[in-house]
C-alpha cells in the first residue's frame, strides 16, 4: 500500500512537469499537422489520415486547459488529470507513429515516381541521340 501511496504523490509532485510537457508537444506538433494537411489540399492527398490526429490534439489543448485551471490542493483533480495526461501522451505516441508510418510510405512513393520520371527521360534522351545520329547519316 505504502508503494501505491508513493505513486500517487510522485503524479502529484509532477503534475505541473507533465502539464508544461503535454503542452509543448501539443505546440510543436500544431503546425506540423496543419502544413501537412495545407500540403495534402495541394497534392489531392486525404485528409482521413489526420482526422485522428487533429481530434488528439484538440483534446489534449482541452485537457491542458482544464488542467491549468487545477488548484495546488485539488489532489483529487491532479490525479484524475494526470492519469488523463498518461492517456493523451499514449495515443499521441501511437499516432504519430502511424503518422511515421504514412510519411515512409509517400517516401516510397516518392522514389517510384522519380524513377518513373527518370526512365521517362531516358527514353527521350535515347530518342534524341537517335535523331541525332540519323540527322548526322543523312547530312
Amino acid at each position: 500500500m505504502l508503494d501505491s501511496v508513493m505513486a500517487v504523490m510522485e503524479k502529484m509532485i509532477m503534475f505541473k512537469d507533465h502539464v508544461r510537457d503535454v503542452k509543448l508537444t501539443l505546440e510543436c506538433l500544431k503546425p506540423v499537422i496543419h502544413e501537412i494537411a495545407e500540403y495534402n489540399k495541394v497534392l489531392n492527398q486525404p485528409m482521413e489520415e489526420l482526422q485522428d490526429l487533429k481530434a488528439k490534439l484538440e483534446e489534449g489543448e482541452d485537457l491542458v486547459r482544464k488542467c491549468s485551471k487545477v488548484g495546488p490542493w485539488s489532489f483529487c483533480k491532479r490525479y484524475r488529470y494526470t492519469n488523463q495526461l498518461d492517456q493523451l501522451d499514449i495515443s499521441l505516441h501511437s499516432l504519430l507513429h502511424v503518422l511515421e508510418l504514412q510519411k515512409t510510405r509517400d517516401l516510397r512513393e516518392t522514389l517510384v515516381t522519380v524513377r518513373n520520371i527518370e526512365n521517362v527521360v531516358r527514353r527521350i534522351e535515347g530518342n534524341i541521340s537517335a535523331m541525332q545520329i540519323s540527322q548526322s547519316v543523312t547530312d
